[in-house]
């Protein structure tokens, strides 16, 4: 009789054992999902960014409420020197807030502008990535200094930019990503669609 009650005893155990919640057992049945949650941190974390453009200062290269997707990783780990042309999304200390440009000029360049054009170095630029020609103005002429970087909006007339910032200095650690996406839906946009950005800025 006693071995009897001993075993009815284990098996009333049984089930409250079995569905009890062991760490071994909750990764069991959830390390899937905790696999993928944790890439995708990474992945947004570290490698990619997602940047949303609020305004029209790039139109119409970058729609007004079109969404970017950026390489991030490199700005994470090191400080390299953009390309001119290139479009990036960088912090702005006198805006307090992350915003997407075009480099225009790098560091030692002077930049000057007359008759609607913009010059480096006393050069011309063609800028055929913009959407109208001759109609950048400023009045004033700028030396980039080291470690920074000049930007202006793709839309000259409706930008607000390095030509008019207290401190028209970008500093290069601030780049956050370099986009290669940009993905504009909205009906009321310049154009729908999602087209990638080349080398340079031109999409």
């Amino acid at each position: 009789m006693k071995e009897e009650g001993k075993r009815l005893a284990r098996n009333d155990a049984a089930p409250e054992a079995k569905g009890k919640w062991t760490l071994k057992r909750f990764w069991k049945e959830w390390h899937e999902v905790i696999l993928i949650l944790a890439a995708v941190f990474v992945l947004f974390k570290f490698i990619l960014q997602i940047a949303w453009v609020p305004s029209g200062s790039m139109e119409t290269t970058l729609p007004t409420k079109s969404v970017l997707l950026g390489w991030q990783l490199p700005y994470l780990v090191s400080d390299p020197v953009p390309q001119r042309g290139e479009i990036v999304t960088f912090w702005n200390d006198e805006l307090d807030n992350v915003l997407v440009k075009r480099v225009i000029g790098l560091p030692g360049d002077e930049i000057s502008f007359s008759n609607g054009f913009v010059y480096i170095n006393g050069e011309k630029q063609a800028e055929e990535y913009l959407p109208a020609q001759g109609v950048t103005t400023c009045e004033r002429t700028f030396r980039v200094p080291e470690g920074c970087f000049f930007a202006m909006g793709d839309n000259r007339g409706g930008s607000y930019d390095s030509r008019e910032w207290d401190n028209p200095y970008v500093p290069i650690k601030n780049i956050q990503a370099h986009p290669f996406v940009v993905i504009s839906i909205g009906g009321d946009q310049s154009w729908q669609g999602i087209r990638l950005i080349r080398q340079g800025g031109n999409s």
